[in-house]
C-alpha cells in the first residue's frame, strides 16, 4: 500500500487488466509473488536484516525476501522505486537509476535484471526500513485457489510518479480510502475482501505518517480468527488496528 498526503491520506490503487487470470478488472494494491532472487543478503538493502524481518513475520528465515518482493512489485506494477541515495534521501524521477524506467521495469519483471544489483550499480539502497508490515491474509482451506499473502505499507517517494505497467495493471489512481469504499459500495469499482478491510483500516488515519507509525508499532492482529465452533471470520478494521480508529 503506497500512501501519500494530498493533503489528507490517499492510497494508490491499480486497476487490473481484463486479461489477467486473478481478479481481472478489480482495483488492487501493487503486489505479487515472492521470487527466489528476492532472498538476498546484499548490503544495498537498507535498515532491516533477515533475522529481524523473519521474527516480524514469524518465519524461520528469508523473511527479508517479502520486503524485497514488495519493493520490486511496486517498481514492476506501479513504476515506483522505494530507494534512497547515499545521503538517505528518496531518489526522484531524475535519478540515473530510474531515468530509463520502462526498460528497468521490463528487465526486472522478465528476470533480465536483478533489482538489488541495479541499485548497487547506481549507489542506491532499497529503503526497506521505510516499508512497514501490516497484515497477513490466508485463504480458507476450502478455497479452490489458495493464497498466503503479506500486506505492507510505505510512503510514496517525493519526486516520483506512479504509472501502471499497461499489462497487469491498466490504470493507477490515488484514492481517499473512504472514497474508494463508497465507489465500491455503489458498484462503480470492484474490490476483493482484503482490499476492502485494508481500506477501512486506512480510513481511520488522518495522515500517512499516522498510519505508518501505527503499523511500525505493530498495530495489527491475526488475520485468521478461529471461533469456538471451528469456523473462521474475516477480521474487522478494529481487530487489525486496536484503538487506532
Amino acid at each position: 500500500m503506497l500512501l501519500r498526503d494530498a493533503p489528507h491520506l490517499e492510497v494508490l490503487l491499480l486497476r487490473r487488466s481484463s486479461r489477467t487470470p486473478f481478479v481481472p478488472g478489480a482495483h488492487v494494491f501493487p503486489g505479487g509473488a515472492v521470487e527466489d532472487d528476492d532472498a538476498t543478503g546484499d548490503a544495498h538493502l537498507h535498515g532491516l536484516d533477515d533475522p529481524a524481518a523473519s521474527t516480524m513475520l514469524g518465519v524461520d528465515r528469508h523473511g527479508l525476501a517479502f520486503w524485497v518482493a514488495a519493493v520490486r512489485e511496486c517498481l514492476e506494477e506501479a513504476g515506483v522505486l522505494l530507494a534512497t541515495d547515499a545521503s538517505g534521501d528518496w531518489i526522484g524521477a531524475d535519478h540515473p537509476s530510474v531515468t530509463d524506467l520502462d526498460r528497468l521495469r521490463s528487465a526486472v519483471e522478465n528476470g533480465e535484471q536483478d533489482l538489488v544489483a541495479h541499485c548497487a550499480a547506481h549507489d542506491v539502497r532499497l529503503a526497506l526500513d521505510r516499508v512497514s508490515y501490516v497484515s497477513r491474509w490466508i485463504t480458507p482451506e476450502f478455497s479452490p485457489r489458495r493464497y498466503d499473502t503479506r500486506f505492507f505499507a510505505a510512503p510514496m517517494p517525493a519526486g516520483q510518479r506512479a504509472v501502471a505497467d499497461d499489462w497487469e495493471a491498466v490504470d493507477a489512481h490515488w484514492w481517499h480510502p473512504s472514497d474508494a469504499l463508497a465507489d465500491w459500495q455503489a458498484g462503480s469499482i470492484e474490490l476483493i475482501e482484503p482490499t476492502v478491510v485494508s481500506l477501512r483500516l486506512l480510513a481511520g488515519f488522518s495522515s500517512s505518517a499516522d498510519a505508518l507509525r501505527a503499523f511500525g508499532a505493530g498495530a495489527r492482529r491475526p488475520e485468521r480468527i478461529h471461533e469456538p465452533e471451528g469456523g473462521i471470520r474475516i477480521p474487522l478494521p478494529s481487530d487489525l488496528a486496536g484503538d487506532q480508529r
